[in-house]
């Protein structure tokens, strides 16, 4: 799963900006009203994916996950997503692809699915809500930095 590891860095990359982001806005934009069209709040949507990614990281250890509340302060999303982000790329080298992972989804009912599936989801969900978050920063008036790959890899505009 070499590629997926390369994308799990850019992932853990990727919520790092945004953290570093929120640390230096005004703590009110954090909580500040959601337009139309994104998850919620700055703080909401990241401690959904905060909780998504630790989702991930139990379905594939075979574990239950822990709930994140919505309200969660920013220092506990940050932790979640450090630990999170090194377990995701920990697993990506030691759980085989191709080794299926069964559990029962809340929202899908039984679900048994290759490990590759859900680390590849891990990375399209991050990048999904990460946007949200660029047009909700945006809207707020306070823009992200570049989040692309190609940042990631060092090019620079």
């Amino acid at each position: 799963m070499e590629t997926l590891t390369q994308l799990l860095r850019f992932n853990h990359w990727a919520n790092r900006l945004i953290v570093e982001h929120c640390r230096s806005i005004d703590p009110a934009l954090l909580d500040a009203p959601p337009p139309p069209g994104v998850y919620g709040s700055v703080r909401a949507t990241l401690a959904h994916l905060a909780w998504a990614e630790a989702l991930y990281v139990a379905r594939l250890r075979g574990e239950e996950p822990v709930d994140l509340p919505a309200d969660a302060s920013l220092d506990e999303i940050v932790t979640s997503l450090e630990r999170t982000g090194r377990e995701l790329l920990e697993l990506a080298t030691s759980v085989p692809g191709d080794r299926v992972i069964s559990y029962t989804s809340a929202v899908f009912g039984p679900v048994s699915v290759p490990a590759a599936a859900i680390v590849a989801q891990a990375i399209v969900h991050g990048c999904d809500h990460r946007s949200q978050l660029a047009v909700l920063f945006t809207q707020l008036g306070a823009p992200l930095p570049e989040l692309d790959v190609w940042r990631f890899v060092g090019i620079r505009r």
